[in-house]
């Protein structure tokens, strides 16, 4: 960052999330879903409910551990230490937006991937509502991400170069990456073909549904 990480305070612990997945949904009546679930880690706690089939997560592994540093290098943070009635920190933030005025849904989107959910939802909502990318330019663009600790931007391969060299002229250390790391899915309303548009990322695989 520009700022030493010192210089923004709070909380700045997050674990690794492997076991996460996405979905985008609007409806024929106009509602949306933006929904991002996870297990956590690969299969979760690795236990399997007897009844249900289903894998229970490992959800506590994403509080802090005291005196412990984690994947990332990031010493636990207090903000986050276990708690009676607490929930860890997330990187889940899955995202409808709406036009104010006309009041149609605009935009349903979400990720997973960890700490890289936050910068890939807002670069990529950024690139289709003020860039004017469609849905599956905005998605399938390389990304930039910096999570504060350690300090470093990750810059996807391709990634626009002369902006990559203006980050490095300010102090950033910037560092390339073939894997970005996180995957999209979303949807937007186009104005021009008055239709929704749906794209799902390709560094994951997969593919958008119509259904009528």
């Amino acid at each position: 960052t520009t700022f030493g990480y010192q210089y923004y305070g709070g909380t700045w612990e997050d674990r690794i999330k492997t076991g996460t997945a996405h979905l985008s949904v609007v409806g024929l009546d106009g509602d949306a879903v933006a929904l991002t679930s996870t297990v956590n880690q690969y299969f979760g706690s690795t236990v399997l409910g007897p009844v249900t089939d289903i894998i229970y997560n490992d959800q506590m592994d994403s509080f802090s551990t005291p005196n412990t540093i984690n994947a990332f290098g990031v010493p636990a943070s207090p903000a986050n230490f276990i708690a009676p009635g607490k929930r860890p920190v997330s990187s889940m933030a899955p995202l409808v937006v709406i036009e104010k005025q006309s009041q149609r849904i605009q935009q349903v989107i979400g990720a997973s991937g960890g700490t890289k959910i936050t910068t890939s939802i807002a670069q990529v909502s950024m690139l289709n509502l003020w860039f004017n990318q469609d849905i599956k330019q905005a998605v399938d663009a390389p990304r930039l991400h910096s999570q504060l600790l350690p300090q470093e931007v990750i810059a996807e391969s391709g990634f626009d170069p002369e902006i990559l060299q203006s980050l490095k002229r300010r102090g950033h250390n910037v560092t390339c990456s073939v894997l970005g790391g996180s995957a999209m899915q979303g949807i937007e309303w186009r104005d021009e073909v008055n239709e929704y548009w749906a794209n799902c990322d390709i560094r994951k695989g997969g593919g958008p549904e119509g259904l009528s």
